[in-house]
């Protein structure tokens, strides 16, 4: 049995076998291709699976072409992110210097990367500015409203209504505030008028007076209003030294420059606005009387000045008051640069957008970049708003460069350290108690009789 089994699978047998397979499936083939449209139909599949596999391989191809790609993108903005990040660590955060802006290289994707970096931080400050100006503007509206219900006419207030018999009288109702805490909070720029009298009769510089205020103020004016406040008080307190009045208060019902000085320190600034007015309107018609025309303009150039510091000083509570008074400024003396600089502030407070670009521009055209290097700055901070709106980033950005680096020049944007802030609040803390003996101090200061005119 064994033996018939071994003999039926040998290697011999086994071998026909196969060899009678593989020929039947030899003549199946042979039987198939035979046929020409069968030939065709294989061509066909064997060409369609040769284009499925080129297209697989393609596509694997541009994949990773385009994975290298956004690698290279990321990298780049991450490289361009860690240099911002870096120039914030220095000092320099929100600053964008000119020669950022690539001139000349757009096929170069890093140089535009950088470029759309550096716009998109100019568009977000210029955003941020814009927004706290609106702010401010419509605080001073709302200001401006309370000051017109309470009295429309200055010229009309009775000075001795309400008056208490003395100085020392008045000064002895401010010790209720005399042991409140410092604390650093935001201070409308009318709150801050005491701080700036006190600071100009401790001798303290005016740059340093203006950072101080700007500080404490924690930007809700602009650079230029903080500095042009700071003149003007000064202007004032020279006025008052130089006994300007003297004549005036004597012989109309006017407040005495001690008086005006209280109020102004208090933030009431219709005292000292009554006062400047009277001297204006005496130089006015002192002038035109005259028939020598040089004289005349002289007086007139001098009373511009005056209007500028009546101008700056009512803009704390009413902006259409001073309006007024930078366009009789422009009125009495056209070249006079700081006149249109102002106005166009107002103009820009009141929404006039048109008119603030033509006193911006006019202050450009006539000043002089030395001679008027503040107000060249100011209308170049103005200007970069108005030409972002516009869509014209790179002009926009120009003009921004250049106040800020003049801004940044006279350190007005610096916060204070720790040592000044703790002189600031003993200065403060003391302010009201010692308000009496502050402008006694202040109108015998010979240092402050000259007029700065900024």
């Amino acid at each position: 049995m064994l033996k018939q089994i071994i003999n039926a699978f040998s290697l011999d047998k086994l071998a026909n076998f196969i060899s009678l397979k593989l020929d039947g499936f030899e003549d199946l083939l042979n039987q198939y291709f035979s046929h020409s449209a069968n030939i065709k139909l294989l061509s066909f599949v064997m060409i369609a699976i040769g284009g499925i596999l080129f297209l697989f391989w393609l596509a694997v191809v541009i994949a990773k072409y385009l994975g290298l790609a956004a690698n290279e993108a990321a990298a780049a903005q991450t490289a361009q992110r860690k240099k911002l990040e870096k120039a914030e660590e220095d000092g320099q955060s929100g600053d964008v210097q000119e020669n950022d802006y690539p001139v000349g290289q757009e096929d170069n994707d890093d140089d535009e990367l950088s470029r759309k970096a550096v716009e998109d931080m100019i568009r977000l400050e210029l955003e941020k500015k814009m927004a706290e100006e609106k702010q401010q503007a419509a605080e001073k509206q709302k200001q401006s409203a309370k000051t017109n219900a309470k009295n429309d006419n200055i010229l009309d207030l009775d000075w001795k209504k309400g008056k208490l018999a003395n100085l020392e009288t008045l000064a002895e109702k401010a010790d209720v505030s005399a042991n409140l805490k410092y604390q650093q909070s935001k201070k409308q720029l009318s709150d801050l008028l005491g701080l700036i009298i006190d600071m100009l009769g401790r001798n303290v510089d005016g740059l340093k007076i203006a950072q101080t205020i700007m500080y404490r103020n924690m930007n809700q004016n602009s650079e230029d209003d903080i500095l042009q406040t700071v003149d003007a008080v000064k202007d004032f307190i020279a006025l008052c030294i130089n006994k300007k009045f003297d004549k005036l208060v004597s012989k109309t019902r006017l407040p005495k420059v001690e008086e005006a000085l209280y109020h102004l320190a208090n933030g009431d600034t219709s005292y000292a606005l009554a006062l400047i007015e009277t001297l204006m309107d005496n130089n006015i018609e002192t002038a035109a009387a005259m028939t020598n025309a040089e004289k005349r303009n002289e007086i007139f150039a001098v009373t511009s000045n005056y209007a500028i510091i009546f101008g700056t000083l009512a803009a704390v509570s009413d902006v259409h008051l001073a309006t007024g008074a930078f366009e009789l400024a422009i009125e009495l003396s056209p070249q006079n640069i700081n006149a249109w600089s102002r106005v166009g502030d107002m103009y820009k407070q009141s929404d006039a957008e048109s008119k603030a670009i033509w006193a911006y521009t006019n202050v450009l055209n006539l000043g002089d970049n030395d001679l008027n290097e503040r107000q060249t700055a100011n209308a170049n901070k103005m200007l970069s708003q108005y030409y972002y709106q516009q869509g014209d980033s790179l002009q926009a950005a120009k003009l921004y460069n250049s106040s800020r680096g003049y801004y940044d020049s006279i350190g007005i944007n610096r916060n204070l350290d720790r040592q000044e802030i703790e002189i600031v609040q003993l200065i403060e803390d003391k302010q009201k108690e010692k308000l009496q003996d502050t402008i006694i101090a202040v109108l015998n200061n010979k240092k402050l009789a000259q007029y700065s005119f900024a």
